[in-house]
């Protein structure tokens, strides 16, 4: 995919655009809207993309995403699915990964050498529930960040649905 001869990817202004995009969509401003928002507090709404088109984030990722070219929204819209899809397989990786490498560890430190728990005066249940408990704290922070990773591919590509549905009453107005 180029343009005039420059690879999208190095487009200043479309880079520039997904910074500021993941910079609104930050991980830790999901703890907040996740505890005190709407769609928290009514989940189960039917209509989702409904209540995110009326938050001041998408707003503001629809303004930004505005000023770009239609080849712009189209290279952008595959870069938030692929980087949607590195982010899901990062957090299973490391979902897994912090719950067999730790508690695989453990039990096979209490087969072979039992007492080491009592010398260290802990216990084997004590040092599993910090496993979990930090497994929990990691797997929370992974889950927030496929979430934003999910959302911003989600309005890229409403962006680019309204581009093609606007794009379809032009042509319907032209016969």
């Amino acid at each position: 995919m180029s343009e005039g001869g420059r690879y999208l990817e190095t487009d200043k202004t479309v880079l520039g655009v997904w910074k500021r995009l993941t910079t609104s969509f930050s991980t830790s401003s999901l703890a907040l809207t996740a505890a005190f928002g709407y769609r928290s507090i009514f989940p189960y709404h039917k209509d989702n993309l409904g209540l995110m088109l009326k938050t001041s984030r998408w707003k503001t990722g629809l303004g930004l995403l505005g000023g770009l070219s239609d080849r712009q929204i189209d290279f952008l819209a595959e870069y938030a699915d692929i980087n949607a899809g590195r982010v899901e397989r990062v957090f299973r990786f490391f979902a897994l990964a912090f719950v067999s490498v730790p508690v695989g560890s453990l039990v096979a430190l209490n087969e072979v050498w039992p007492e080491v728990f009592t010398m260290a005066e802990f216990s084997f249940v004590s040092a599993f529930i910090a496993i979990i408990a930090g497994w929990l704290f990691f797997t929370a922070i992974m889950v927030g960040s496929s979430w934003r990773a999910n959302d911003l591919r989600d309005l890229v590509r409403f962006e680019q649905a309204r581009r093609l549905h606007a794009l379809a009453g032009e042509n319907e107005g032209e016969q």
